[in-house]
């Protein structure tokens, strides 16, 4: 990616994140743009990558009824590979490597207690180098958004005091 976006980009991504169906026509008169304008920039970002166009499920509709985060602290030497290793498994939806108590942090859907238990007994437990690992199971999802980078200005922290 080339940088981060601009005050149009960042407009336009906002209103695909609304409705990633509308037209470049739609979006033009939002932004104040050509829908020649439009359909550039939005190709743009396509192509570098500041953003895809998906379909994203819902997992209890899809029979993901279970949501578990997993904390991992793993052998240091091995964090990339395994971090890597997890990336592949098609459960997991994020693998975050991470300072602090857990070196990896994974989050998990699943169809049942039962599948993340086989997971964690079967899976989990059959790869080198994790030296102990902590399951916190979602008990209920309060908020879920993919619409980052909608901070306004009245989010911004506060300058740091002087002492005074």
């Amino acid at each position: 990616m080339a940088g981060p976006l601009d005050d149009i980009e960042q407009k336009l991504l906002r209103e695909l994140q609304t409705d990633a169906r509308q037209t470049n026509v739609a979006l033009a008169r939002k932004v104040g743009l050509t829908e020649g304008a439009v359909r550039r920039r939005v190709e743009k970002l396509l192509r570098t990558g500041a953003f895809r166009v998906v379909a994203i499920g819902d997992p209890e509709q899809l029979g993901l009824n279970t949501h578990a985060v997993i904390g991992l602290k793993v052998e240091l030497t091995r964090v990339e590979d395994m971090a890597n290793t997890l990336a592949e498994m098609p459960e997991l939806s994020y693998v975050y490597e991470t300072t602090g108590q857990f070196d990896i942090i994974v989050v998990g859907f699943f169809p049942s207690n039962e599948h993340l238990r086989a997971f964690l007994t079967r899976k989990l437990a059959g790869l080198p180098g994790i030296i102990d690992s902590d399951t916190f199971l979602v008990m209920r999802t309060v908020k879920r958004s993919f619409r980052w980078g909608e901070m306004t200005e009245a989010d911004e922290p506060l300058p740091a005091s002087d002492g005074q």
